[in-house]
């Protein structure tokens, strides 16, 4: 179905050159002509029927069919006949509609010399003068008075550059506008498809951004809770005599954890459902979070320097956040006695985070020799945290230090505006 307007477009001009030719057949039926009459007939109906395909050879014959008259090789026109050359304002009206553009504007000067041709012709070689009742005489063949030429071909020249000139310009506005509106279409498509690759963009945002929050809930409560029963068990091994209250200790704290993780994940997918914002962890919170890891079994010194700066709720978040996984991770690897330091520095313009766990590597992946890098793959943590970071406007690096230690270094700048935010979202995502 969409070969069929192509089609019917490539066979409007050789309909026209059909029409054109019947209905001078029509008008001149039962006068009689010479041979020449016909040959130029068939050529100007060859010159509108290729307008479209080859616009060249089209104005070539318009152009060459008043020189072959003017030479004598064609029949000059005659009182009835000279109209056929408005074969030529059709030809100038598709070659402006439907050309190239070197032949498009080529035309403008086929369109003049034709003019020029046409007006030469008919008052030279033809009796344009007894025509229109003018007082000059046809001399063998030829208008004798020089005054003719000032007053018939220069008015025929004139008025057939203008209807030539005319019908291009509009062959060319109405192609102007065609493109125009291909344009619009084709930027109209394109705003479609990149509304559609962003929401697609959204979406796998979103599920990162929940898949972040369900490994940052379930990994600290499900760590807390294998360091608690790990070391219960081990408890129980070294000193059987206090099984009871110990075992009775770690199923509290457990259970305590176990329960958090659950509101914290049903919190997480009720938000899913909600629009309505439900409380974030922030900096007050991280209280909280350093006890119910020290409950589990791990020693941490928490240090502050400097006078806190005011942050953003989302960069309270990505702080909590960072210190929470940096936690887990020294928690999961950092042995039976794991140890931590935390320190917040507010210097300059901003916090500068630092979390040392000693023996363990904080990344979530094997401990390596001290100068070796860890064989295992970066994990989704480690990355989640660097994300983190980027979008509160800072940057977070993760490394052994020489000693074994693994050293967790976080920025985070305290002025930090919406529009900054927005620009690191749209580079993280």
């Amino acid at each position: 179905m969409s070969r069929l307007p192509n089609l019917v477009r490539l066979a409007v001009e050789p309909a026209i050159a059909a029409v054109y030719l019947v209905l001078w057949i029509v008008a001149e039926v039962g006068r009689q002509h010479p041979f020449g009459f016909w040959v130029t007939l068939a050529l100007l109906t060859v010159a509108i029927g290729v307008s479209r395909w080859l616009p060249a050879v089209a104005l070539g014959i318009v152009v060459g069919v008043p020189m072959l008259q003017l030479v004598g090789v064609l029949s000059p026109p005659e009182s009835t006949t000279w109209p056929m050359y408005e074969a030529a304002v059709i030809v100038a009206f598709v070659v402006g509609l439907t050309a190239s553009t070197r032949i498009r504007w080529a035309a403008i000067g086929a369109i003049v010399v034709q003019a020029v041709l046409v007006g030469v012709v008919m008052v030279y070689r033809g009796d344009w003068l007894s025509w229109i009742g003018g007082s000059g005489t046809n001399v063998g063949g030829m208008a004798s008075p020089l005054s003719d030429f000032s007053d018939s071909v220069l008015p025929l020249v004139s008025a057939g550059a203008v209807l030539g000139l005319v019908a291009w310009t509009a062959g060319f506005a109405l192609q102007v506008n065609a493109r125009r509106h291909a344009d619009q279409e084709l930027i109209a498509q394109a705003e479609a498809d990149l509304a559609v690759a962003d929401v697609e963009l959204r979406s796998v945002k979103e599920r990162s951004e929940i898949a972040q929050e369900v490994h940052d809930v379930l990994a600290h409560s499900l760590a807390v809770v294998i360091a608690v029963a790990d070391g219960s068990r081990f408890l129980r091994a070294a000193r059987p005599e206090t099984e009871g209250e110990q075992t009775d200790a770690a199923l509290r704290e457990i259970a305590d954890t176990a329960r958090s993780a659950l509101t914290d994940l049903r919190g997480l997918l009720e938000a899913l459902h909600d629009d309505s914002s439900r409380p974030q962890p922030a900096l007050g919170d991280l209280s909280a979070l350093v006890a119910r890891v020290t409950a589990a079994g791990m020693r941490i010194s928490v240090d502050h320097f400097g006078d806190p700066w005011p942050l953003t709720p989302a960069q309270e978040l990505s702080v909590y956040r960072i210190v929470q996984e940096s936690l887990t991770n020294a928690l999961k690897h950092g042995g039976p006695h794991p140890v931590a330091a935390v320190s917040f520095a507010w210097q300059g313009e901003g916090l500068a985070l630092t979390v040392v766990s000693d023996g363990a590597d904080a990344s979530g992946g094997e401990t390596a020799a001290p100068g070796v890098e860890s064989a295992a793959p970066r994990t989704f943590g480690l990355q989640g945290m660097k994300d983190r970071a980027r979008l509160a406007g800072g940057w977070l690096t993760a490394e052994r230090d020489a000693d074994g230690a693994f050293i967790v270094t976080a920025f985070v700048p305290a002025r930090w505006s919406a529009a900054d935010a927005q620009s690191a979202t749209e580079e993280a995502a």
